[in-house]
């Protein structure tokens, strides 16, 4: 650690009473100044980090100002899933709260993959679209925003992703290039902030008076971070517990629709799926539509063809599922099937169900129309999906995500040189799935202090694995004891208290979960 790190090593050591080795990890898992750390331990409506601190912020926030200001065709870029849906209608609601002229397009996966591409620029040029504002996507996207610049069109911005090596030269709000907001928040974490500079520097709002005048942000804030598996603590944990209070009295004709038609109001894991399953056609997405509905009639004519679409695809990926497993021959230290024509609304399912039963690194391909493959790539703990991608970006037309999941399209045709170059990879760089991955490693046992305050940082949404080596099972137990304590295998009774074992332990709002046990 550099001596900054250290320095506040000692701060939160000091203020917050958590042994050392932990207050390490905390700044290794982003917490990286005081203001993240008190978001962390008290993570309340006050503690969220002002826009201020995102990179960028204040040339982005004034050009889309200033297209608001010269009613500019404004459109705003997303990224088929919940998290980028989400981000867009907070930029759509917040451009629109403003007085500003905008329209949306989410690229659908299953035809026209990811980022900005010509022939949508093209496009956006014939309708006359003078600023591009992305959400969610388009960090790596550096041919399209040079496209876009030639067209006569700006482009800013905001996303939450994994950054290239080269960078678009554009504006680019992503907390990963710097600044002081936590590194790891959603893309729909990223879009809401923008959406609270432009408020507050348009109508004087601050962030009481936008949680009394839009609530619906916050729900959706809640919502794509969620969906989108973005670690679940410091700001992403405020925008979680304010997202959960408000939407149990918050209304709209999206949820005033779904109690009409269902008869009953939907939970949030209902929201989740609905906004999931909102597919696009022609850029135009039918999830967003469902969200922008100003009267539950027409909310509701959007939302049964996607509550039918979800059981549909329920029926569907588990048929698919079964075809899958018998199409992995054989597990070495990573798993690659071509599932050649499935759509690609299915293959991160699949991706993520085969890594889970099988524990290492999944990459599941299928296609999309115009001779183009496409993949999900799923990553347990200790693998980062990017290493690979990075290796192999050659290959693709385009790539991004994060280390436990991402994405990336090629021409059908590299296919079988992809799955040749992925074994001399792993050849080179083999994942063993043996050993499991840990933030700590601690030699013997530590006091009941170190076990209470990894139950606190479980109880505050920080996953935080700690491998115990060389302990005596009775240790183990005598420290969890008064804790909660998931041990679903019942691995703590496996062997004689002396019995000397390596352990690893995983803090979690439930509790301390015990999740693997080595003699």
């Amino acid at each position: 650690m550099g001596k900054s790190d250290e320095g506040l090593k000692e701060q939160i050591v000091e203020k917050f009473n958590i042994p050392e080795e932990l207050a390490e990890v905390l700044i290794k898992k982003g917490v990286t100044n005081i203001d993240l750390a008190e978001a962390t331990f008290n993570p309340v409506l006050e503690n969220l980090q002002p826009p201020s601190t995102l990179p960028n912020l204040y040339p982005a926030v004034d050009r889309i100002l200033r297209g608001v200001g010269k009613k500019e065709n404004i459109l705003v870029f997303g990224h088929e899933d919940a998290d980028g849906i989400t981000s867009t209608v907070i930029l759509l609601k917040a451009i629109k709260q403003l007085g500003g002229n905008a329209s949306h397009y989410i690229p659908s996966k299953k035809n026209e993959g990811y980022g900005l591409q010509p022939e949508t620029i093209d496009e956006f040029k014939r309708r006359g679209v003078q600023l591009i504002v992305t959400v969610d996507s388009c960090s790596s996207c550096i041919e399209g925003v040079e496209y876009a610049k030639k067209a006569g069109i700006d482009v800013v911005i905001t996303d939450h992703h994994e950054l290239p090596d080269i960078l678009p030269d554009t504006y680019i709000v992503n907390p990963k290039v710097g600044g002081g907001s936590f590194r790891y928040l959603a893309g729909v974490g990223v879009s809401f902030k923008v959406a609270w500079e432009l408020l507050k520097l348009k109508l004087g709002w601050d962030l009481n008076e936008m949680r009394n005048n839009l609530p619906e942000f916050f729900v959706l804030t809640m919502v794509g971070t969620i969906a989108d598996r973005v670690p679940p603590f410091c700001e992403n944990r405020i925008f979680i517990n304010e997202g959960r209070k408000l939407f149990d009295w918050f209304n709209s004709p999206y949820l005033k629709a779904y109690e009409s038609y269902k008869k009953q109001k939907p939970s949030i894991e209902n929201l989740i799926s609905i906004i999931s399953a909102g597919k696009s056609t022609n850029g135009e997405n039918v999830g967003v539509k469902l969200l922008m509905a100003q009267d539950p009639a027409d909310a509701e004519e959007y939302l049964i063809p996607i509550l039918d679409a979800i059981d549909k695809w329920q029926k569907t990926t588990q048929e698919l599922l079964e075809e899958a497993k018998k199409r992995v021959k054989r597990v070495r230290d990573y798993i690659v099937i071509d599932m050649e024509n499935v759509e690609p609304q299915y293959l991160g399912f699949l991706a993520s169900q085969l890594k889970d039963a099988y524990g290492v690194p999944t990459i599941v391909l299928g296609r999309k129309s115009g001779g183009k493959a496409v993949a999900e790539v799923r990553a347990p703990y200790g693998f980062n999906s990017l290493d690979v991608l990075n290796e192999l970006s050659h290959l693709f037309i385009d790539y991004g995500g994060h280390a436990p999941a991402s994405g990336f399209s090629l021409d059908e045709c590299d296919v079988p040189e992809l799955i040749e170059e992925l074994e001399i990879y792993f050849k080179n760089n083999p994942f063993n799935p043996g050993m499991p991955y840990s933030d700590l490693e601690v030699n013997g046992s530590k006091n009941k202090f170190f076990f209470e305050s990894l139950a606190r940082l479980g109880e505050l949404g920080v996953d935080l694995r700690v491998l115990f080596k060389g302990v005596k099972l009775g240790e183990i137990k005598e420290n969890l004891k008064g804790l909660s304590v998931i041990d679903t295998e019942s691995l703590l009774d496996l062997y004689p208290a002396d019995k000397s074992v390596a352990i690893l332990l995983v803090s979690s709002p439930q509790g301390i979960r015990v999740e693997k046990l080595l003699v």
